[in-house]
C-alpha cells in the first residue's frame, strides 16, 4: 500500500455491510434460491445444489436486505473456510443469503467494488482478518461489528480503475484455461 493511498475502514467505504438471514425458513421443492457458502463456485453461486424457499419467505428476506445485487461483494464469514470464500457477485439470479455470508456494497464514489474484492483476497488482508478479526473457538467466524472496523487502504478512482482492468484481464485468462482444462478432462 502506497503512502498517498486514502486509509478509512469498510463502514465507510461501504454503502451496506450486513449479513444474510438468521432465521431458515423451510425448504420447498419449487420456489426461490436460498444460497449459504456451501454453494460458493470459485466465480459466484452455483445454484445447482441450492436449496429453495417459498416466494413468501423469500420476499420477507428481501425486505430485510438479505438479497445481494449485482456489484456486491459475498463474504463466507462462518466456519472452517471462513474469509475463503470471497465472490464479487455478477449473476442474474437473485437467491436470498444465510447469516453465514456477509454482503458489502460499496460507495462507488470512494471504492470500486471490483478493488475492494481483489484487495479482500490478498493473503495479507486474509492473514491481518484472521489474526486480528475473527473469533469462535468452536465455530471461526468474523462477527459484522469487527468487519466492519477493518481498515482499507485505496488510492483515486482512476488508480483503482487501471489495477482492476489488470485483475480483471488475469481473471478471465484463469477462468478461459479452467474451462478448456474441464473440456479436456470430459
Amino acid at each position: 500500500m502506497k503512502s498517498d493511498w486514502n486509509q478509512s475502514i469498510i463502514n465507510d467505504i461501504c454503502s451496506l455491510v450486513t449479513d444474510g438471514a438468521h432465521n431458515s425458513p423451510k425448504s420447498v421443492d419449487k420456489g426461490m434460491f436460498m444460497a449459504s457458502v456451501k454453494d460458493f463456485a470459485e466465480y459466484g453461486i452455483d445454484f445447482s445444489s441450492c436449496r429453495m424457499i417459498s416466494e413468501d419467505d423469500y420476499e420477507k428476506l428481501r425486505l430485510q436486505g438479505c438479497v445481494p445485487e449485482i456489484g456486491d461483494i459475498l463474504v463466507g464469514k462462518d466456519g472452517a473456510r471462513f474469509f475463503e470464500d470471497i465472490v464479487l457477485y455478477r449473476q442474474p439470479e437473485k437467491p436470498a443469503l444465510l447469516s453465514s455470508i456477509a454482503i458489502l456494497r460499496t460507495n462507488r464514489e470512494k471504492v470500486l467494488p471490483e478493488f475492494l474484492y481483489y484487495t479482500l483476497k490478498t493473503p495479507a488482508v486474509r492473514k491481518d482478518v484472521r489474526d486480528n478479526y475473527g473469533s469462535g473457538s468452536a465455530i471461526p467466524r468474523i462477527v459484522l461489528k469487527d468487519f466492519k472496523r477493518m481498515p482499507i487502504g485505496y488510492p483515486s478512482i482512476d488508480e483503482q480503475q487501471q489495477t482492476v482492468s489488470i485483475c480483471i484481464s488475469i481473471d478471465e485468462k484463469i477462468q478461459l484455461n479452467n474451462q478448456i482444462n474441464a473440456n479436456l478432462a470430459a
